[in-house]
Parts: C-alpha cells; sequence; structure tokens
C-alpha cells in the first residue's frame, strides 16, 4: 500500500502537498497558503501527483488511499 508513493520518492515537495491537502479537506486555498504557494500552484502539484501514481484523491477511493498510503510511510496527515 504504500508502494503507492514510490514515484513521490524524490518530491518531497509532492509528498508535502498531498499531506497538507488532506489535512486541510481538500481546500486549495488553504492548503495554498500553508505551503505559501499560488493555489494554481497546488493545482498543478496534484496533477502532478495523480500522473505520477495514478492516485484520483478527488474520488473517495483514491483519497482513502492516498491517505493509508500517507500513514504507513509515516507522513501522518494532522
Amino acid at each position: 500500500m504504500a508502494a503507492l508513493l514510490d514515484p513521490l520518492e524524490n518530491r518531497p515537495d509532492l509528498i508535502d502537498t498531498l499531506r497538507i491537502h488532506l489535512e486541510h479537506r481538500h481546500d486549495r486555498r488553504s492548503t495554498a497558503r500553508n505551503l505559501g504557494l499560488h493555489p494554481n500552484t497546488v493545482d498543478n502539484r496534484l496533477a502532478r501527483i495523480t500522473e505520477l501514481t495514478g492516485l484520483d484523491i478527488s474520488s473517495p477511493r483514491g483519497n482513502a488511499l492516498a491517505l493509508a498510503a500517507l500513514l504507513l510511510r509515516g507522513n501522518v496527515p494532522g
């Protein structure tokens, strides 16, 4: 399960974006504020996460898989 995020291994910026986006309940503006980014940058990062992992975090299944993978990797969303 944790291997789902292996394509992000060398991209801590994407892992942080995913973790914070889930912490902020998919609120892109809140995620952007927390990361000090523009909301469009958050959108671009989320699209890249989907492209690299195949996870659609906007779906309940993709959201659950991403959360489980983060938890297993020790990147625990608050």
